[in-house]
């Protein structure tokens, strides 16, 4: 994996308690895909969620019994994300385009994946993290559910789920958030 963090299992403390703590609202985000190819999916994005990660122990085999040793795959779950669908369809469109150039353009050496980032906004609305999927692809787009019979204006949603290579949070820059 090409990411590396540097993890300090030591014993000593690694890190300073935080003095002057604030939340996060979960309100405050912005997710920014690629704003050359899909410049419309980024902008009416209503809901996302960190994925699961999950490890599992490594397995020596014995004769009496197998033993669980500390593990040595991390797993990424796929993340889910809806979004407000414009009157032009132009973002559903946009993401049902990049489904199906998956299976059906024959455009070798072109690179079809795209990283994604979900900028965390703090209580000024000023970016203070940055998580990166590297290598991302839509696997699932939702249905659009059409119908006659609602009284009330209810805007249209999609959800669409990404498959990525794994996540990591970009270092902040010297200038600070």
């Amino acid at each position: 994996m090409p990411y590396q963090p540097n993890i300090n299992f030591s014993e000593q403390a690694t890190t300073t308690l935080v003095e002057n703590l604030s939340y996060i609202t979960p309100s405050g985000f912005r997710l920014v895909i690629d704003s050359q190819k899909y410049p419309n999916a980024q902008y009416t994005v209503q809901t996302i969620a960190l994925p699961d990660m999950s490890v599992s122990a490594a397995i020596l085999n014995t004769p009496m019994r197998n033993i669980g040793m500390a593990p040595d795959k991390v797993e990424y779950n796929p993340f889910d994300l809806t979004f407000l669908v414009d009157e032009e369809m132009n973002n559903y469109k946009e993401i049902h385009d990049w489904i199906l150039g998956l299976v059906t353009e024959d455009d070798y050496g072109n690179r079809k994946e795209r990283d994604i980032i979900l900028q965390v906004l703090n209580s000024h609305n000023n970016v203070c993290n940055e998580i990166q999927f590297v290598d991302a692809y839509p696997i699932n787009l939702s249905s659009l559910p059409f119908d006659a019979t609602t009284t009330d204006v209810e805007y249209l949603t999609a959800s669409v789920t990404f498959q990525y290579s794994y996540f990591k949070f970009k270092p902040k820059p010297s200038s600070g958030y």
